[in-house]
């Protein structure tokens, strides 16, 4: 594990930062999304205001990225607890080096209650991010298929 990396919880302080690196992770992921950075902002106030948190990382005092996430109950499983990961963002001049699998490591070690399933969603114009993840040892659960109103 790389020693200079430093994990903090998020406060709504941090929200400007956090609208930031989201806009640059929904670019990243070829999201449809595209709501304005305000938007962002918004939206991130209230999910940390209610039932979201966020990891802030920072290495040799840069900020490099952010976990977002919530405990959830496990729609097929309600019987156990899981972690959803809404979000997660390294730096791009970060990633392919190892950095991001130790960090992802560090917060679960570090921030998630032991035994817990990790739940997240990936998109599928975002290969690099599935390829990513399956590295992780995360497996295809279920997939969701939309249709575009006309």
């Amino acid at each position: 594990m790389d020693r200079d990396i430093i994990l903090r919880s998020a406060s709504l302080e941090d929200v400007r930062i956090l609208a930031e690196m989201n806009q640059q992770l929904i670019i990243d992921e070829n999201s449809a999304n595209d709501m304005s950075l305000t938007q962002l902002e918004r939206r991130m106030t209230g999910w940390l205001s209610t039932n979201r948190q966020a990891v802030i990382v920072e290495r040799g005092g840069e900020l490099i990225g952010y976990l977002l996430y919530r405990h959830n109950m496990d729609e097929y499983y309600p019987y156990k607890n899981s972690i959803y990961v809404r979000q997660y963002f390294i730096l791009p001049s970060y990633r392919r080096r190892g950095i991001g699998q130790s960090v992802f490591e560090m917060i679960v070690t570090e921030y998630f209650p032991e035994g817990f399933a990790i739940m997240l969603d990936v998109l599928e114009s975002n290969p690099e991010g599935k390829a990513f993840w399956a590295k992780l040892g995360f497996e295809v659960y279920h997939i969701t298929m939309r249709r575009n109103g006309n």
